[in-house]
């Protein structure tokens, strides 16, 4: 039926019986001719178009009613239907008189004259309103649930590789991993709180992350979450409660505290992106539901994190030395050994340095274990200021260390040595206010190249080498000179 054919004039109908019986039925019911003319419509129509319009309009009031997006899509049924008069069924929104458009689903059915040629069609329309919204809430909460399951099913993948990490660090590249998938339309951070408390540092990120609106370093004290302890969001509200951490441009985003066994260990911030594009009640779902994962994320976080935690620092008890915090004897063991297979493997040079604090003995005896103890501190501080990052520094017993020095030439390993040796004779130490007497060490040098040997057999050649320098007069640096015969 196309829209000219609608706007023809109404036909009479001879069946007066029929227009008594239908013009009050409690359905829709309507009637066209063979040229698609409609020639009836019944009081249930009227009413729901308007009368006025119906009387001012006649056949075109019904188009003019239909959406604007389903007006083609009718028309295209109705040429199909009087092409070839088969009965068909369509589902448009219809616009009733106070304007609210409401669904219909509309049967008709072709019908004979006397004669027994086609006349036209015969049928009704029903709205089908209540029964649209049921079936969308329907699919809505399918599609809920669904997308639930599937981030659920996400933080149980996050839980399992963080349970298995060795260490905090390891989780970084895991959770930007997980968030980049868990809020795919969303920016973040995950923030934790340096070891003094004074910091919270941005460990790592994900989604756009060349536009985080957040600081990488920030005090505790910039963030409403941290200062009060629970979940602080902003959404559209001119700044007026925008953390100090977070860009001016930033207008949507949540901060998320990770709390466990009553420690802030950090938070989440998390800028919703996607909320942007979004507003009325759309915009508050969508902020809800992200409030309500971040939540979720943010305790399964505190939980691995506290635990990570706990790990390390058994770890570190169990390989560290309780006064200098430089490595112990047993994993200095370790390290060794592995260094040696890595060093016969690469081709690369291993260093191993002995050091002992000459006449050690006099400061306990004429000071006290505390001025000793100060002593072993501060050339624990020394060694550690002046090696690099892959150097392995340990407390080998009492006044003894030893330092582990991987991918190192014989020179660069003396020059190393001779520098410590220097930077140590020329330290002032103060005990109780008063200087102590000027400390000084003696170093035993051991070069390794390309040779898998016992590490023993390496710790006594260093050993060896540290007595003769204490031989010679102490305070110096001895090479050893012992033939490292490789291990079978």
């Amino acid at each position: 039926m196309t829209e000219e054919i609608i706007n023809e004039p109404a036909m009479t109908l001879d069946e007066i019986n029929f227009q008594t019986l239908a013009e009050d039925a409690p359905v829709t019911l309507w009637l066209t001719d063979i040229h698609g003319n409609v020639i009836f419509t019944n009081n249930q129509y009227k009413n729901f178009i308007g009368r006025e319009k119906v009387e001012k309009l006649g056949g075109k009031a019904w188009f003019n009613a239909l959406h604007p997006d389903d007006r083609e899509y009718c028309l295209t049924v109705f040429k199909d239907a009087f092409a070839t008069y088969k009965p068909f069924t369509m589902e448009y929104r219809l616009r009733r008189r106070d304007g609210e458009y409401r669904h219909f689903i509309d049967h008709g059915e072709p019908y004979i004259d006397g004669q027994g040629r086609f006349a036209g069609f015969v049928g009704s329309s029903t709205d089908i309103t209540e029964q649209k919204m049921s079936e969308d809430e329907l699919k809505k909460s399918h599609q809920e649930l669904t997308q639930y399951n599937y981030e659920m099913n996400l933080i149980n993948q996050l839980n399992s590789y963080l349970q298995v990490c060795r260490s905090i660090d390891e989780t970084y590249p895991i959770v930007s991993y997980y968030a980049e998938q868990i809020f795919p339309d969303c920016t973040g951070a995950l923030y934790l709180f340096n070891d003094k408390k004074s910091l919270v540092e941005s460990m790592t990120t994900w989604g756009a992350t060349d536009h985080i609106g957040s600081a990488p370093v920030i005090a505790p004290d910039d963030c409403w979450s941290l200062r009060q302890g629970k979940e602080h969001t902003t959404l559209d509200n001119d700044g007026r409660l925008r953390c100090k951490h977070v860009h001016e441009d930033v207008s949507n985003y949540i901060c998320e505290p990770i709390i466990a066994q009553g420690e802030m260990l950090g938070m989440l911030h998390i800028e919703f992106c996607g909320a942007k594009h979004k507003a009325g009640e759309e915009k508050t779902y969508y902020v809800e539901s992200r409030k309500r994962l971040v939540k979720i994320t943010s305790d399964n976080l505190a939980l691995s994190l506290v635990s990570l935690k706990l790990k390390e620092a058994l770890q570190s008890q169990s390989v560290r030395d309780p006064l200098t915090h430089l490595f112990n004897r047993r994993y200095m063991e370790e390290s060794l050994e592995r260094e040696i297979h890595r060093c016969a493997r690469s081709n690369h040079g291993l260093g191993l340095i002995i050091t002992d604090i000459d006449h050690f003995k006099k400061f306990n005896d004429e000071y006290g274990h505390d001025a000793g103890d100060l002593v072993i501190t501060e050339y624990a501080n020394l060694l550690k200021n002046h090696f690099r990052a892959s150097d392995i520094i340990c407390r080998y017993g009492g006044e003894e260390f030893i330092v582990i020095l991987p991918d190192i030439s014989q020179e660069k390993l003396m020059q190393r040595a001779e520098f410590i040796c220097q930077e140590l004779a020329s330290l002032e130490l103060l005990y109780q206010s008063k200087p102590l007497p000027t400390v000084t060490a003696s170093f035993g040098v051991v070069y390794l190249d390309n040779k898998l040997i016992d590490k023993s057999a390496m710790i006594k050649a260093a050993d060896v080498a540290l007595y003769e320098a204490k031989h010679r007069g102490r305070n110096q640096v001895v090479l050893s000179e012992s033939e490292l015969s490789e291990a079978v």
